[in-house]
């Protein structure tokens, strides 16, 4: 089950019914997606959509949800998904069908941020450190998700313009 299937799902059990498309039979049109400043990317074959939908669809191994103290009816969703630390920003929008905009935010590769969960997933440690690993990857994402959230909104989010170190992605 996709995001947007899941938060229907949530919606209707709250009493929220989420408009149809006009034509039902029409193939679905394809994603809005949205890299941060830089081009977007073209999508010459099905498999790479596949790919994108498939890294945005991973199961989250773990995750911690937040409320925005500082922007208002703002929260946060933060995944560690296929070894990687990714956060989720819902902010309101009344001019959308959902009344809300859904950013994935990622650490751009090659940058030490994707690196900090692979070193210690590939670390063969003592017993120790083996029990301590789930507690340490609670706060590598926590700390992950603080970092990433500072640079999304340090960025701006009308003109997709963000930091090089965090692909923005938006999602609804």
């Amino acid at each position: 089950m996709n995001l947007d299937d899941q938060l229907a799902e949530l919606l209707a059990r709250l009493g929220v019914l989420l408009e149809e498309p006009e034509d039902a039979s029409a193939p679905p049109a394809p994603p809005r997606l949205t890299y941060g400043a830089r081009p977007p990317r073209a999508w010459d074959s099905a498999a790479q959509a596949d790919e994108l939908a498939a890294a945005i669809q991973a199961p989250a191994e773990m995750s911690l949800f937040q409320t925005s103290r500082e922007h208002y009816g703002v929260f946060y969703r933060l995944d560690l998904a296929a070894g990687l630390p990714q956060v989720r920003i819902f902010l309101p929008d009344e001019e959308n069908a959902l009344k809300m905009r859904c950013y994935l935010v990622r650490a751009a590769a090659g940058t030490p941020l994707c690196e900090w969960f692979l070193t210690t997933r590939e670390h063969n440690g003592s017993p120790a450190y083996e029990d301590a690993r789930d507690s340490a990857q609670q706060h590598l994402l926590f700390a992950a998700g603080e970092l990433m959230k500072r640079l999304f909104w340090t960025g701006n989010v009308e003109r997709q313009d963000f930091p090089p170190e965090i692909d923005v992605l938006q999602l609804a």
